[in-house]
């Protein structure tokens, strides 16, 4: 992937996703509504707004497992159908059927499918590959366990895995601190900020507005429609969280 990702051609200069005029709707519903949006290399981005405000659908259809109305999105500068292996996602994981009979290890080494395909099986340095991702998020100890015998930080910290094995420059990451105790959110939002410092571009969907400010640098506000996005140090006031939430500031 390295050599693909050395020639990208930017038609957005500077943005590590580029999405303009996207609409999705449920039926006749609409649940995001024009959306423009911009989010440049190297930051970590957190997705915010109320329950309902289309965040988890927003990342879906960005990743073309939604089909938009209408949109224009770019990742590097390239449509998604040239660069679905510069990006990794972890989804809800109440998404997940965690009772699926397999260990810790074989859902890190399912990640490297889009390297491997599918028929091919890891080797040696795949599997040391899949060892060094859980040892990052702390899991190594249970590479042989199986998934349905983890607490539900641990399976969160597994998905995060899979997405740190296939070494992309864009990982986008849905929900991944919600249901997990103060120790494993601990722990990601320190991953998540060792991966940004390292060059990585991390979009999350977050709930949490009491720790947004300690530990993102870029913020979209969503509920339908964006409400503000930038800097975080720039957007996060008052005035738009008041826009995003209406009278009720909490997710």
């Amino acid at each position: 992937m390295g050599n693909t990702l050395e020639q990208v051609d930017t038609h957005e200069p500077g943005f590590a996703l580029h999405v303009e005029d996207l609409t999705v709707t449920y039926g006749a519903t609409p649940v995001l509504w024009d959306i423009d949006m911009d989010i440049p290399p190297g930051v970590m981005a957190a997705v915010i707004g109320p329950n309902g405000a289309g965040k988890s659908t927003l990342l879906k259809a960005v990743l073309g497992l939604l089909k938009p109305v209408a949109g224009h999105i770019r990742f590097l500068g390239r449509p998604l159908s040239e660069m679905r292996q510069a990006i990794a996602y972890s989804p809800q994981r109440q998404s997940v059927d965690w009772d699926f009979p397999t260990t810790a290890g074989d859902v890190v080494e399912m990640g490297l499918y889009g390297e491997l395909g599918w028929f091919k099986r890891p080797n040696r340095e795949h599997r040391a590959r899949a060892l060094a991702a859980l040892q990052e998020v702390g899991m190594e100890a249970f590479a042989e366990r199986q998934i349905s015998e983890l607490s539900g930080g641990q399976q969160q910290r597994v998905f995060i895995a899979r997405a740190l094995v296939q070494n992309t420059p864009i990982i986008i990451l849905d929900e991944p601190t919600a249901g997990v105790d103060v120790t494993t959110e601990n722990i990601i939002l320190e991953l998540m900020k060792r991966l940004r410092d390292r060059g990585k571009t991390l979009i999350v969907v977050h709930h949490d507005l009491t720790n947004v400010q300690a530990h993102f640098d870029w913020l979209v506000m969503l509920n339908v429609q964006v409400v503000a996005q930038g800097p975080l140090n720039e957007i996060f006031t008052e005035e738009n969280l008041r826009a995003t939430y209406g009278r009720r500031l909490s997710p």
